[in-house]
């Protein structure tokens, strides 16, 4: 508790004079409610709308001093940052080889990724054959983590693998953005072999608009297996080459000052995702102030109150004499 006008402590001799002035006894006046009471009093009864006005007084004066209590209040300035997730639906990202397979395994560390990132707006990418935004950037990350849960392979319903495209598509998006720091998290599990735009020219774009990237292999080094329903002999796996373009990769992310991960495990998924959080670490700047909470304003109405009250007592319903 803290006393903000302390100066009108002056006062405490007048408040004291006056406390004496309205308590001093006085016999010279007789108390009554009733006409019929005035044969009855023998001695001065007590006039107890001294003490309302007494209250009233002492509040007043507690008030004058602005009495308050203190509180430390937090002010947080964040640093932001624009996340694209350009996330690989070709088939071959079916395969097994990271259980249970590597579009999943994508899928849930994306997620553990965005609960993490809890300033940043994040958007999401798609890419098979074609590429197109799946969500819009947000700050929003339940809608993220929801369209995350959704994404399958095949859904851009054109096979191929167009690694330029989906670059080229979070960029666009990106470029728009007031945000000082611009990323895109790269995942693909092949080469780039469809689109209208290599992947060399969307990097120097992206370098060009001061876009960070950060590429990702998925699946383990050599031949995958993947499920297949096939209509003769049913449900079986069928071998799919390793066709990870690192060199590319690699290229990309040096160019834009980002890096290349390799993540041939669930274990490593989870260690790129951290590194690639410390890396772009949202930063926080927080500045501590005190704001205090009057209590003037209600004790100013309990003194109205009882002055009212005192009031009341002294000229309405009761008399004196003389």
């Amino acid at each position: 508790m803290k006393i903000l006008s302390p100066e009108f402590l002056a006062l405490v001799p007048l408040v004291i004079f006056a406390l004496w002035l309205l308590f001093k006894k006085d016999e010279t006046h007789f108390f009554y409610t009733r006409a019929d009471e005035l044969k009855k009093i023998t001695k001065p009864q007590v006039d107890i709308s001294k003490y309302f006005f007494a209250g009233s007084l002492l509040f007043v004066f507690i008030a004058l001093l602005r009495p308050a209590k203190g509180i430390v209040k937090g002010e947080e300035t964040k640093d932001t940052r624009d996340i694209f997730l350009v996330l690989d639906t070709s088939p071959s990202m079916e395969a097994i080889d990271i259980k249970p397979s590597r579009i999943e395994v994508a899928k849930e560390k994306a997620i553990e990724f965005v609960k993490k990132r809890t300033y940043d707006r994040i958007g999401i990418v798609v890419f098979g054959g074609i590429a197109f935004v799946h969500c819009p950037l947000t700050f929003d990350h339940r809608v993220a983590v929801k369209l995350l849960k959704e994404i399958q392979t095949g859904m851009t319903r054109v096979d191929g693998t167009a690694i330029g495209d989906g670059i080229a598509v979070a960029v666009k998006h990106l470029a728009k953005s007031p945000s000082k720091s611009k990323v895109i998290v790269l995942l693909t599990d092949g080469a780039n072999n469809r689109g209208t735009i290599m992947p060399e020219g969307a990097s120097s774009l992206a370098k060009e608009i001061g876009i960070k990237i950060y590429s990702i292999g998925i699946g383990t080094k050599g031949p995958a297996y993947i499920p297949y329903e096939d209509p003769v002999f049913g449900k079986r796996l069928v071998r799919i080459k390793d066709e990870l373009d690192e060199g590319l990769l690699r290229k990309i992310a040096k160019e834009t000052s980002g890096r290349y991960f390799r993540a041939s495990s669930k274990e490593e998924f989870s260690k790129i995702y951290s590194e690639i959080d410390k890396l772009e670490r949202t930063k926080i700047h927080t500045t501590s102030f005190i704001k205090y909470k009057e209590f003037g304003l209600i004790l100013t109405k309990i003194a109205f109150v009882l002055f009212a009250f005192g009031f009341v007592f002294r000229f309405v319903l009761i008399r004196k004499i003389p």
